[in-house]
């Protein structure tokens, strides 16, 4: 996940690179980029920028000091996410990432979805974003029943119970038996109060999806638009998943600017990142997702510990 770096002087590059090229003649493609560059420089990397007057820098220069790959990766990540903060998508901004990226010679499926998008071409971003992010990575996608589903119902199979399955259905609803404050009664709670069908009901979340959230619940970000850019901000900046961060960044594109459409309805909200306190949360997720003590993605079955407190799993998250 991007802004991991902790010195002044990395702080400084990776400023340096998105004024770049999010900054032109002066102007950001957008006042909102600015405003979120500073907060979340200041906020995770101890970093007073003036973005307003900060210098650039060419790719060519910066290369020699970013030779890990990882690095690299990082950087790219950090302007894909800021280029999905602009609706359309300008062909100029486009063009200088895909400079950036062949110059540092990475590649990847996040830089696939930018310019998808940047092309409209909604039907594919959509397919890759589920594909290949965490939800997608919760798939067993070499399973044939499940290529079956795929080829009958697209998309939604990624994410969505297509097929009513009694027996998930009764693994997510037994957990209505364990005891009070515990991780599984409090999940099972968790979705009547919101109204939310079990994993395994016919139109439900599919296991996959439904994965986050048991996060949504340790983490305590709810549901909302907001909500849903904290929990997957959080998890960028926790697991070591790719498909974390593309999660993330898919995000933005569905809950900030409108640019990737979702099936799971929330494509009808917007500007979620930028209204009233959303930047402070968002910066304040990657803090914590930071700093946590487990992966939350990754080789995590949640149902063992179901019937822990659910204090205990947050103190351990968080000791």
């Amino acid at each position: 996940m991007f802004l991991i770096h902790n010195s002044h002087e990395q702080a400084n590059l990776l400023a340096s690179a998105l004024v770049q090229v999010h900054r032109v003649e002066g102007h950001w493609y957008t006042s909102f980029q600015q405003d979120l560059a500073h907060t979340l420089f200041l906020r995770l990397l101890d970093a007073e920028i003036n973005f307003s007057g900060h210098p650039g820098i060419e790719v060519e220069t910066l290369a020699e000091t970013l030779t890990q790959a990882s690095e690299r990766q990082e950087l790219l990540e950090l302007l894909i996410a800021f280029e999905m903060l602009c609706n359309p998508i300008p062909e100029t901004l486009s063009r200088d990432i895909d400079h950036w990226a062949n110059a540092l010679n990475i590649n990847g499926e996040i830089l696939n979805l930018a310019r998808e998008l940047a092309q409209n071409a909604i039907t594919q971003a959509t397919t890759d974003f589920y594909r290949c992010n965490w939800i997608g990575e919760g798939d067993d996608q070499s399973d044939p029943v499940f290529q079956d589903l795929l080829k009958k119902y697209g998309d939604h199979a990624y994410g969505l119970c297509v097929t009513a399955d009694p027996d998930e259905f009764a693994r997510w609803d037994n957990l209505k038996h364990c005891s009070q404050g515990s991780l599984g009664r409090s999940l099972w709670e968790f979705y009547q109060s919101r109204g939310f069908k079990l994993p395994g009901e016919l139109g439900a979340g599919n296991a996959a999806l439904a994965h986050h959230d048991w996060i949504h619940l340790i983490a305590g970000y709810d549901t909302t638009p907001i909500g849903e850019l904290e929990v997957t901000a959080f998890m960028a900046s926790s697991s070591r998943s790719k498909g974390a961060t593309l999660g993330f960044i898919g995000a933005i594109s569905i809950l900030e600017t409108g640019l990737l459409h979702s099936f799971y309805g929330a494509d009808k909200f917007g500007r979620a990142l930028s209204a009233d306190d959303g930047i402070e949360r968002i910066a304040q997720a990657i803090s914590r997702g930071k700093a946590c003590n487990v992966d939350p993605l990754i080789n995590l079955d949640y149902f063992k510990y179901a019937d822990t407190p659910l204090t205990n799993i947050q103190k351990a998250w968080w000791s």
